[in-house]
């Protein structure tokens, strides 16, 4: 047991005497202390204005026995956190106005507020990071604060999305990078595509309804694993077990699936491996969890049944970790939200290709990945049937070839013939002043 965790409990437990406390105060502190510590041990921290927003519907919808906390470089964002716990990134730097869209702006915001953020994760066993890449102050400040949370030893575990294609290159760009950048200092990351949410969604979703979606995956993603260990269940998992898969499992593939009616538990699980978000198979992966949230109870056939279904499909030395637990507050009556986490070179490789191949019907993610995409060399043999523009990455400006020089009878030398971008260097220094030779 931790020293802190100790420290705790020692104020309470063999030493009643000592503390002149009622029998009455016992019982409530002992009742009280287990969720005490549940608090302690997991910290949910949303950085910047996407991450702001998750954590806002995270809390509307009831996230208990954790903690939380909002940080962010506009204090305008801030104010309008459901959070109670708020830090104020970098005050000298943005002055409270925000990252102005750029990270590294971000970065040098949490590295000046970063000794309040420490004080905030001390004593937690597990931090979860939440953002939306491709801003600012959530693509810069993210790797700052889990390189902090890594150096102190907690489990950290980051849910980030990627831009819609719609917001643009540069935004997808700052996202990649600043993926890149977080990957080494989280022990797992999970990264959702926000265009695929768009293949679950219908074609008329509105805007604000399409940025709900992407928070509501965040959400399932970040209860989905804390309740296994905050909420006790038909099948409860303790906080050792979490830590066996996702200490140090590197790139995490997640999959949400919700329904009700008759054989709701299978159609749930069934519809979790099949999500877009699951972005490859789960061969490869050192572990998987899968948490059952129910509306109602549910019969222990259908919850063996759901664990017989990623039996049938993990690798069969994959660490499997599962839980249920019931929610009345559900909209269906069951959700199921599965993690594969650990991939090994193999799965990567797999992930990588099922990331990177073209789906079958075009959309919003065809164009994403065609645009992220490198352009792949061509062999020898296929140079001859690239167009000249494929072939040479030269300006348009340059390739153009100047035409034949006309015979003219004006003044200007230049009058007949069409004029490019070298002409004003092409001239004679003479021409260019304005002067003539002709006397």
């Amino acid at each position: 047991m931790p020293a802190e965790e100790f420290a705790y409990y020692e104020q309470y437990i063999g030493r009643p005497a000592r503390s002149g406390r009622s029998d009455e105060d016992m019982a409530e502190t002992k009742e009280a202390a287990p969720q005490e510590i549940f608090r302690k041990a997991i910290k949910v921290i949303a950085v910047g204005g996407g991450g702001g927003n998750a954590l806002n519907h995270i809390i509307s919808h009831g996230l208990k026995d954790v903690d939380t906390l909002a940080v962010n470089t506009d204090v305008r964002s801030l104010g309008s956190s459901l959070c109670e716990s708020k830090i104020v990134l970098g005050e000298s730097v943005t002055k409270g106005l925000g990252a102005g869209a750029m990270p590294e702006v971000g970065e040098r915001a949490a590295k000046e507020s970063l000794d309040e953020i420490r004080r905030y994760m001390k004593g937690a066993d597990m931090v979860y990071l939440t953002a939306g890449m491709g801003g600012g102050t959530g693509t810069g400040a993210m790797p700052v604060i889990a390189r902090a949370a890594r150096e102190m030893g907690i489990l950290t575990v980051a849910v980030v999305t990627k831009p819609f294609t719609f917001e643009g290159k540069r935004r997808r760009r700052y996202a990649e990078e600043g993926i890149e950048k977080l990957f080494p200092e989280v022990d797992a990351l999970i990264v959702v595509p926000n265009d695929r949410l768009l293949e679950i969604a219908q074609k008329n979703t509105p805007l604000t309804e399409s940025f709900s979606l992407a928070d509501e995956v965040l959400r399932q993603a970040v209860q989905g694993v804390t309740d296994l260990v905050t909420r006790p269940g038909l099948v409860n998992v303790d906080f050792a077990d979490l830590n066996t898969v996702m200490r140090g499992a590197g790139r995490t593939v997640m999959g949400v699936g919700a329904a009700s009616g008759e054989d709701c538990v299978e159609k749930a699980v069934r519809m979790a491996l099949e999500s877009p978000l699951m972005e490859c198979s789960m061969q490869g992966a050192k572990g998987v969890l899968m948490n059952i949230t129910h509306r109602k109870e549910l019969a222990l056939y259908e919850v063996g049944l759901a664990a017989d279904i990623i039996e049938d499909v993990k690798s069969p030395d994959a660490h499997f970790i599962w839980g249920c637990a019931e929610d009345p507050s559900i909209e269906e009556e069951v959700e199921v939200t599965i993690v594969a986490a650990g991939f090994d070179e193999v799965g990567a490789v797999k992930c990588a290709a099922a990331k990177n191949a073209a789906p079958e019907r075009g959309g919003h993610e065809e164009r994403a990945r065609a645009a992220e995409a490198p352009e792949p060399e061509a062999a020898p043999a296929q140079r001859e049937h690239l167009t000249p523009h494929a072939e040479v990455r030269t300006p348009a400006w340059l390739l153009e070839e100047a035409p034949a020089e006309e015979e003219s009878e004006s003044e200007e030398p230049y009058a007949g013939r069409r004029r490019s971008a070298y002409d004003a260097y092409e001239r004679p220094a003479f021409e260019r002043k304005g002067r003539s030779l002709k006397k």
